[in-house]
């Protein structure tokens, strides 16, 4: 029997990977108010309006699972936060409450972030129970953390009341081909490769952050995908059970980052290209200290175990890769 996935936000980039390869084990239907690119006519479309509880229950009618990606993100929530709280907070209720009442539908994952439990101050150990710290985000986040930890509170509320499996992933930063333009990593690997030097700014260039590869990803959203599906998780009325860290466990400053693309980029380059880093300081207060990222890793055995996952690839493998493939084109 092949399943069919709804996936909420499918047409933005985590969505729309998720489309692309889980369409070979499932069919997967794309619920959004926009229209993915052309190159994805392939998927079944569907526009949807989180927002409109009729709309989600009439989209969701004949889905078995559906994957809740579906967010206003910076800089549009803290331009538009009415918006972003009836799609960030409003829509994720209504898309649980869908789920719940739907007979077929077999349960939801959310696709949350690592941010929900801060940026500042990170020391210890980091598992699934570290917590919730929206106030310990640079500004311009913290409106982003706090729809994140309101999407994973209705989620695990749902998760304890209802008889299906309600799934958090919290996902690492992401590394990948595609990823967004406006990323750290992308700006730093289009820089480089242009001749152009790789700008960290001063105020968070320690700021340590936790990192994902793609593909990684993918597989453990597959993974996690058959066993709802198959049903073959218990629900044992605590939602953490089905909360998972999905991420490289040690942690990356913004400037190692910067150093892992400039030595990847005189690698491949055969020293064609040997771009300089220049720290960046436009007046903000710094945050993070040096090597504050030494204090600090992440428990991911919950994500090991449960997703049959052998090991996280090394965010530095992840831009040897992404250096390897985007250089051709640079190199005359």
């Amino acid at each position: 029997m092949t399943y069919t996935i709804g996936i909420t936000g499918g047409s933005g980039y985590i969505g729309l990977s998720l489309a692309k390869f889980l369409s070979s084990s499932f069919r997967v239907k794309i619920l959004d108010i926009k229209q993915p690119p052309k190159y994805a006519a392939i998927f079944d479309y569907t526009y949807c309006d989180v927002r409109k509880r009729e709309d989600i229950e009439n989209r969701l009618r004949n889905v078995d699972l559906v994957i809740h990606a579906a967010i206003v993100q910076i800089p549009l929530i803290n331009e538009q936060k009415r918006l972003g709280y009836e799609v960030n907070f409003v829509g994720t209720h209504n898309i649980c409450e869908a789920v719940d009442k739907n007979p077929r539908t077999k349960g939801l994952i959310l696709t949350s972030s690592w941010h929900t439990m801060g940026e500042k101050g990170l020391e210890g150990v980091v598992d699934e129970e570290f917590g919730f710290r929206p106030d310990k985000v640079e500004d311009r986040a913290r409106l982003y953390a706090l729809s994140k930890i309101a999407q994973e509170s209705i989620v695990r509320f749902y998760d304890e009341l209802s008889e299906k499996i309600f799934a958090v992933v919290r996902m690492g930063t992401v590394l990948g081909e595609g990823m967004p333009e406006k990323t750290a990593a992308n700006i730093f690997i289009e820089n480089a490769l242009s001749g152009k030097p790789i700008t960290p700014f001063k105020h968070s260039m320690h700021r340590p952050m936790f990192y994902v590869n793609l593909d990684d990803i993918m597989k453990a959203y597959d993974v996690l995908a058959r066993k709802i599906v198959n049903q073959q998780l218990q629900n044992s009325g605590k939602s953490l059970d089905h909360v998972i860290n999905v991420y490289y466990p040690e942690p990356v400053t913004i400037l190692e980052l910067a150093e892992m693309v400039r030595k990847a980029v005189i690698n491949h380059s055969h020293n064609k290209i040997l771009p300089q880093i220049q720290v960046v300081d436009i007046g903000k207060e710094i945050l993070y200290t040096e090597n504050e990222n030494t204090r600090l890793t992440a428990n991911v055995n919950k994500a090991l175990t449960l997703l049959n996952i052998k090991g996280f690839k090394n965010p530095r493998d992840s831009i040897e890769q992404l250096v390897r493939d985007r250089i051709a084109s640079y190199i005359k």
